[in-house]
């Protein structure tokens, strides 16, 4: 932008459930922010779109796209394995990004990405906007206080919606609810308590084995601080808990459900007693719009770079050769 008092101008690449029901409402609620282009799968599809939320130009092209002059940043809403693509190109056009996850599907092309946009000298940051969560958000804050002591355990659940069954979601080499949902929670796991995976086990329904998409997947983990982690993400429980359970050598803390809910809770156990704190659930989606600006304007936000995602997507490479071998697999350093 040649002015940061000016909207940061969006190129809106992949017009999905996610684009049109989360982050363009979040975009258009902005006052710093302004959908200047998009492109879909097809022209009708960008024009309904671009109706939808007052956008100014549909492009037909991803070229024509990076050679818009009026797009400042990109925001990747495309099916999983295109990803690399775009981000390669956004960097080319020296445009800042914002990647939709899983960032990438294997460790190589997440490095490639990460590199392509650092010799740019462009932003890239990846959609994990579940840290933008107020309750979350404080309950990183406690555990990096100290206040639980030595943490010995983390177990987090979060149930997601069936998507219907078309198009790239029939493909198992890039669907499935661990891309969905499970990708969100290790890159959580690790945020929440400063620790990485260093091996993982993992099991899915269906079996991924077969050839078909996961709708539940569990992993358990060992963090690089012997910390251990109990990860579920699902589609095949209605009333599943989403909530968040850290146990610690001095006290526990214990979430509400964190999604589905108008309000979360923070809850603090230990010898003593208990504490409680409340909090609204968050607008994460408008938060990680108002969050990617301020990072154009030289302020770090909590969303994750590069180099933080690449241990998740190395983590997730894990976690479904864990699958496929049946043994614990030790994530790529």
């Amino acid at each position: 932008m040649s002015n940061s008092a000016s909207p940061l101008r969006w190129g809106i690449v992949g017009l999905g459930w996610v684009s049109t029901d989360f982050t363009g409402p979040a975009m258009l609620k902005s006052p710093g922010s302004r959908m200047a282009a998009c492109l879909g799968s097809s022209p009708q599809k960008g024009q309904a779109f671009a109706e939808r939320f007052q956008v100014e130009r549909v492009h037909a092209s991803l070229d024509a796209m990076m050679a818009d002059p009026d797009v400042d940043a990109i925001y990747v809403a495309t099916p999983n394995a295109t990803h690399r693509e775009i981000v390669l190109a956004a960097a080319r056009a020296g445009k800042h990004v914002l990647c939709e996850k899983p960032f990438a599907m294997h460790v190589a092309e997440a490095r490639e990405m990460a590199e392509a946009c650092r010799r740019a000298g462009v932003i890239l940051r990846v959609a994990h906007q579940l840290r933008l969560d107020e309750a979350v958000v404080r309950a990183r804050e406690i555990v990096r206080s100290g206040r639980l002591g030595r943490i010995a355990a983390i177990s987090l659940e979060r149930a997601s919606a069936m998507p219907p069954r078309t198009t790239w979601r029939t493909d198992v080499r890039q669907s499935g609810v661990v891309y969905d949902v499970g990708v969100h929670l290790i890159d959580q796991v690790q945020w929440l308590i400063g620790q990485r995976f260093a091996e993982v086990s993992a099991f899915t329904h269906p079996d991924r084995r077969q050839g078909e998409s996961d709708d539940q997947i569990t992993i358990l983990g060992r963090m690089s601080e012997d910390c251990h982690a109990v990860i579920r993400a699902t589609r095949e429980i209605a009333a599943a808990e989403n909530n968040l359970i850290i146990e610690g050598s001095e006290a526990t803390l214990i979430t509400s459900a964190l999604r589905f809910v108008p309000e979360h809770f923070v809850r603090v156990r230990d010898l003593e007693g208990s504490s409680e704190e409340r909090f609204k659930a968050s607008p994460n989606y408008e938060l990680q719009v108002r969050a990617f600006e301020g990072e154009i304007a030289g302020t770090r936000s909590l969303l994750p770079d590069a180099e933080e995602c690449i241990h998740v997507v190395a983590t997730t490479e894990a976690v479904l050769a864990s699958v496929q071998e049946r043994r614990a697999v030790a994530p790529a350093a």
